[in-house]
């Protein structure tokens, strides 16, 4: 037998155990609770035995009812019918259940009023208890499979979410370094073989450890300064660069590519600038509830905003909504031909 379809009838099979023994317990629970309610017998013990047998009879009606009547007419929308066909299954039930009352009992008072329309009614109220009884229980369990799967597609739907923001934001910033090399390698300037080092760090990072989950604060920090490494090589003393890494940082686990992205965004909005008057400021640290990261940049005040940000800063607020509900405060201001980026994240 193939490994894939005995894999398969193993899991039929426990599945079908599972359902036994669910449901064996509750009709055993539910025969404990009748004899104590209504003893039949003698004693308890024979309670419980006449007891299993009249709900094995509601068992039939109750199955009936919940995997024939409820999918084929009930969801259907076809009442009357369901209706009608509950109707006189119940009291088809109710027949032999009045035999067997009569057949177990010794009382012989209860004997003849197990024939008069009193006891019927009784025994049909009996039935339909069970049948509404059992009907909740499997809505109930329907219901709680149904948010249980919603909670799932909720979760791959935002797994490939952000896999698909990843995939827009990687191309971006491999595309940008790519281009900050031709660069360097046009003017043939000596710095080139330490821009491929780190850009190959930085390609390691993304391609690999990026993909493996969140990464430590450290981590990410690291490969943010790695990537102004490589702009301070290609922009020369010109450019005014400010870095304020808190040295003394926790491990705390983030979402990687999210400040990096920042850090990106901010030297590529910047370019249009003259370098005398060119600068960028990046400060991070720590705060009582998690981490702030702070970034500015100069700008030209003529461009919109929306330019400024560009997909990379749109994607970041995408991918916060999605793993920081509620747990980040992400602010863009432009002003006075500085742009700045605040971010705080509660970890």
């Amino acid at each position: 037998m193939p490994h894939r379809q005995k894999t398969y009838l193993q899991r039929l099979e426990h599945n079908f155990l599972s359902w036994k023994l669910d449901h064996l317990l509750f009709w055993t629970s539910y025969a404990w609770v009748y004899s104590f309610v209504l003893p039949l017998g003698v004693n308890s013990t024979e309670s419980f035995i006449i007891a299993n047998g009249i709900l094995v009879l509601h068992a039939v009606i109750a199955y009936f009812n919940n995997d024939f009547l409820i999918p084929r007419f009930l969801l259907n929308r076809h009442y009357l019918i369901y209706l009608i066909s509950l109707s006189l299954g119940i009291l088809s039930v109710c027949f032999p259940l009045s035999i067997l009352v009569h057949m177990v009992i010794n009382n012989t008072e209860l004997q003849n009023l197990v024939w008069s329309d009193t006891f019927f009614l009784f025994l049909v109220i009996n039935v339909i208890f069970s049948v509404i009884l059992t009907m909740v229980l499997k809505l109930v369990k329907q219901w709680y499979g149904d948010q249980k799967i919603n909670k799932d597609l909720r979760q791959i739907q935002l797994q490939t979410e952000l896999k698909f923001l990843k995939s827009q934001i990687n191309p971006h910033f491999l595309f940008n370094s790519l281009n900050n090399l031709y660069a360097l390698t046009l003017s043939k300037s000596d710095a080139a073989p330490e821009v491929v080092l780190r850009l190959s760090n930085i390609l390691r990072y993304i391609l690999y450890e990026s993909n493996q989950g969140k990464v430590s604060i450290k981590k990410e920090m690291a490969h943010v300064e790695d990537y102004v490494s490589i702009e301070r090589l290609r922009l020369g003393e010109k450019v005014k660069i400010d870095v304020n890494i808190e040295e003394n940082l926790n491990d705390e686990p983030v979402e990687p590519m999210l400040f990096l992205t920042l850090v990106e965004n901010a030297f590529k909005h910047s370019e249009s600038v003259l370098p005398d008057h060119r600068f960028i400021r990046l400060f991070a640290n720590k705060t009582p509830k998690g981490f702030r990261f702070l970034i500015e940049n100069s700008f030209i005040p003529s461009k919109k905003n929306e330019e400024l940000g560009g997909i990379g800063l749109q994607n970041i607020k995408k991918r916060l909504n999605l793993i920081y509900p509620n747990e980040h405060d992400l602010k863009s201001s432009a002003k006075d031909g500085v742009y700045r980026v605040d971010l705080l994240i509660n970890i």
